[in-house]
Parts: C-alpha cells; sequence; structure tokens
C-alpha cells in the first residue's frame, strides 16, 4: 500500500501523526460516525482532531480518481480551504491522505481541525420555536450562494451553529460534508433553489428556511418553495425506485 500526503503547511507539526493515521485508523480514537464512511475524534498535542475515512472505492472509481477528477478527500481539503477564503465558515482543513493499491487509488482520508457545535437537524422538529437558527440559517445559505458555492448536501446534519450575539439570529453557522459541492460563478437562481432541495423532507420546516431565504432575496416566497418541492417530490420518486430496484436482486 502507497500513500500521498498533502499537508496543510500551518499544521506541518502534525506530520508524524498524520503520516500514521492510516494505520491507527481502525484501533485508535474515538468512532463518533460509522456508516458508509467512518469518523474518528484523535487527540494530539492536547488538540482534539477529526479524521473521516471515505468507504472504499469501486473499481470504476478507483480509475476515476486516479486518472480524472480528484477524489472526495482530495476535494473535500482543497474544497474548505477555498471555503475559508472566501469568509465562509468550515473545520479547517489540516491534511488529505490517498491510499493506493497497484497504482490505483483506493480510498482517502479527510484530517480536519474538530468543531465540537451541535448541528441544526434539531428544526425538524422544533422549526416552529426556533425562529433564532431559521434566521440564522438563511442568511449563512444566502452567504454561500452569493459567495458562489454550491453545496451538494444541504442536509440539516452538515450545518453546525453556536451561540454568537453579533450574527443574524445570534447564531453562526459551519459547514462540514462539502465534497460534493461545486463552485458557480454568479449562479442561477434556479441552481440556488435546486442546491435547496436536501435541506429536509419535514415540509414544515423546508417551507419556514425557505421563506425566509426568499425574503433575503427578494425572490417570490411560494414560488421558490414550490420550485424546491418539486425537485424534492422527483428526487424521492428516484429513491424509490432506486430502493426497488435494490431489493429485487437481493
Amino acid at each position: 500500500m502507497k500513500y500521498k500526503y498533502i499537508i496543510n503547511p500551518d499544521y506541518e507539526c502534525l506530520r508524524k501523526f498524520i503520516e500514521k493515521v492510516p494505520n491507527a485508523f481502525d484501533h485508535e480514537g474515538v468512532l463518533v460516525y460509522d456508516q458508509r464512511n467512518q469518523v474518528r475524534i484523535f487527540k494530539e498535542k492536547g488538540e482534539k482532531i477529526v479524521v473521516k475515512r471515505f468507504h472504499r472505492s469501486l473499481l470504476p472509481q478507483r480509475f476515476d480518481y486516479t486518472f480524472v477528477r480528484p477524489s472526495k478527500a482530495k476535494r473535500a481539503y482543497t474544497y474548505g480551504l477555498k471555503l475559508l477564503e472566501l469568509g465562509i465558515s468550515t473545520p479547517t482543513p489540516i491534511a488529505c491522505i490517498e491510499e493506493y493499491k497497484w497504482g490505483l487509488f483506493r480510498r482517502g482520508y479527510l484530517v480536519s481541525a474538530y468543531c465540537g457545535d451541535p448541528d441544526a437537524r434539531v428544526l425538524r422538529e422544533e422549526w416552529e420555536k426556533r425562529d433564532d437558527l431559521v434566521e440564522g440559517l438563511a442568511h449563512f445559505l444566502v452567504k454561500m450562494h452569493e459567495k458562489g458555492f454550491l453545496h451538494g448536501d444541504t442536509n440539516l446534519s452538515n450545518f453546525l451553529y453556536h451561540a454568537d450575539p453579533a450574527a443574524p439570529g445570534g447564531v453562526s453557522f459551519t459547514t462540514i460534508d462539502i465534497n460534493r459541492s461545486h463552485f458557480v460563478e454568479n449562479p442561477t437562481k434556479e441552481e440556488c433553489l435546486r442546491s435547496l432541495m436536501r435541506l429536509t423532507h419535514v415540509r414544515p420546516a423546508m417551507k419556514k428556511i425557505v421563506a425566509r431565504y426568499a425574503e433575503l432575496r427578494g425572490w417570490n416566497a411560494d414560488e421558490c418553495y414550490n420550485f424546491i418541492i418539486d425537485e424534492l417530490k422527483a428526487f424521492e420518486s428516484r429513491r424509490e425506485k432506486k430502493k426497488k430496484i435494490k431489493s429485487a436482486f437481493k
């Protein structure tokens, strides 16, 4: 197995830790997320560090990430640096590790600074009384879009927040899981709205967030919400069809 390391110059002091991550991942640190990808929290030099190991790539992806485009880990690393340059909060990328076998990419790791803030999934149930989160999130989404950043998975779990009296709604937001995102110069209204489709499947929560977002953009709230719901329904329909096809072959 061979490894390629891209290390943020500001964190060169962590090189020894970063180089041992692939061998240490399965038996060190604390596992905090375990689905397709895995996330562990390590402690190094008194600081918490987050390491995300992306799932092992299938053969077509291995060729794709070796010869065609950057891996998910590399995209997450470079996108994170670009977001910080744009003034959009995201955990500081520390390093990207790419694992190769027989000359082909196998899987990647993203090493980043720790952020212990809770995520915005609380809005799924408390959308009626958490006007602070709605206000803060709407402003954060507008800021992202106006700076040309379209998040690839705007699930509420990918937006972390903490109290900040100087921020809209008294809440500041940070975004994570950005590897499927896009940077688009002057994104269209449709592109912006389409990117909001996966915020939540809870319609009342979606309507409230979109209404405030549309108001900040000077757009018609009902038109924006209806556009997003049409996109969401189509997405949900495609997902159900995929589930049925997968179950048919089990």
